[in-house]
């Protein structure tokens, strides 16, 4: 019997909406990261995040003359395959429903808390954000809805289509995250009322299975864990003080 690996890791973006005197002004905070591991055979993955410490996160203000959405804060997330054996992985990142549009439009101008990643993050051999190999790789989103700690989440899931070698490191899979430019107090004030304590989170979960025996990510991923949506996940929830 071929032996392998399973891993999941997860780690939290601890996101807190404070309110500007005279001005619409929130600020993301440091995140605390929890990582769950679980393994059966050979396969070892790394989930990392790159966020600015302390960024004022303020309403977009449109592009600057490169095309850079003005007053983004990058927030990066990437896996690296530390095992010694090829590996295929995932992400599924969830965003809180009040922030994010979702199914069944999708339509992003209706997003409170916008996220992208580069143009060259997505494509044959990178991430894949539909739910088969081959498919275009944007705007058929491999997404499913959840709830986390009694807050609904709509959850995005990442396919890498190229198997990782030993230390070899995904594109970001997503780049940065901003507000959007019709935010004001009162939507701050509206939303803390349902993410409790001003308590905003983005939640990333990391999958990896081994790539040997296995046609492409798609088969090897949906055979290890399911489809995705279909199965429990543990989630890095951390409640804010005096929150759930």
């Amino acid at each position: 019997m071929n032996k392998r690996k399973i891993v999941l890791l997860a780690s939290a973006l601890l996101m807190v909406a404070v309110l500007a005197v005279g001005g619409t002004l929130a600020y993301f905070q440091d995140d605390e990261s929890i990582t769950n591991v679980f393994t059966v055979g050979y396969v070892e993955i790394d989930l990392d995040e790159n966020f600015e410490q302390g960024s004022e996160l303020m309403p977009s203000t449109g592009k600057d003359e490169d095309g850079n959405v003005k007053n983004a804060v990058e927030k990066e997330v990437f896996v690296t395959n530390t095992g010694a054996n090829d590996a295929y992985v995932r992400v599924h990142i969830a965003i809180p429903d009040i922030l994010d549009n979702g199914n069944p439009s999708f339509d992003a101008g209706e997003n409170v808390l916008h996220f992208n990643y580069s143009p060259d993050s997505v494509g044959a051999d990178k991430w894949d954000w539909s739910n088969s190999t081959g498919a275009p790789y944007e705007g058929t989103y491999n997404y499913y809805e959840t709830q986390i700690a009694g807050i609904d989440y709509n959850v995005y899931v990442v396919t890498y289509e190229k198997a990782l070698v030993k230390d070899e490191v995904t594109v970001n899979a997503i780049h940065q995250v901003y507000l959007d430019s019709r935010v004001t107090n009162q939507d701050i004030i509206d939303i803390n009322e349902v993410l409790e304590a001003d308590n905003w989170q983005i939640l990333v979960v990391a999958e990896g299975v081994q790539a040997e025996g296995f046609a492409n990510a798609y088969e090897a991923l949906n055979t290890a864990f399911g489809i995705p949506g279909t199965y429990e996940i543990t989630w890095p929830y951390e409640p804010a003080e005096g929150g759930q």
